[in-house]
């Protein structure tokens, strides 16, 4: 398995009063699959779309989206790969989507069901693609899951998703200035791990 970075995550500040975050887009490549891990939100769409074409790459060449957890910032773009496989953990579908408000219900909605029928679930511990481990990690959402990757091209990467989303977030692990369970697990599958990937900042070599 190959992996490369399409985008680097981060926030976009509105105003003094909104932010629009966006995730890191990463793709892993096997023999057999395209592997587009967190598709990412509308904002982030056009720099896909540039990264799409300068790899000479179509939206149905993608065979599979793994998605950490259901937040329209990791999973929205997912309505744009129609063929593609969802990779998803278990209890995706036991969310009300509505309470997250009026118009954002209806997109969680609108994504969710057009999901129907090609939704593999994967639990804690679940080994996909013969290289990705599932950590069940429910510290930002109950559906959250965090992966160490093995690659060829990269060495051994732990993603932990949005329970540890920046290098500031990371540091502040390290130096243990956090003492709690996600920095139990961070510390744990870092170990072991060549880099981090981070979904709202840029990868870093460990």
């Amino acid at each position: 398995m190959k992996v490369k970075t399409l985008i680097s995550g981060g926030t976009s500040w509105i105003s003094s009063r909104a932010q629009s975050s966006f995730s890191s887009i990463f793709l892993l490549e096997t023999d057999e699959s395209k592997i587009l891990m967190e598709p990412g939100y509308i904002n982030s769409l056009l720099f896909l779309e540039e990264k799409f074409d300068e790899m000479l790459l179509k939206p149905e060449d993608i065979t599979d989206l793994l998605i950490s957890h259901v937040h329209l910032d990791h999973a929205f773009n997912s309505l744009f790969f129609k063929n593609a496989k969802i990779h998803v953990f278990e209890n995706f579908d036991k969310k009300d989507y509505s309470k997250f408000g009026s118009l954002m219900g209806q997109a969680y909605s609108m994504m969710v069901q057009s999901w129907k029928g090609r939704t593999e679930k994967y639990r804690d511990g679940d080994i996909l693609f013969e290289n990705i481990r599932v950590i069940h990690t429910p510290y930002h959402s109950k559906d959250h899951a965090s992966f160490f990757i093995e690659t060829e091209n990269m060495g051994n990467i732990f993603f932990p998703g949005d329970i540890c989303m920046t290098r500031i977030e990371y540091y502040d692990i390290i130096r243990n200035l956090r003492n709690d369970k996600v920095s139990e697990i961070v510390k744990k599958w870092t170990e072991n791990a060549d880099y981090i990937f981070f979904t709202h900042d840029e990868p870093y070599r460990l």
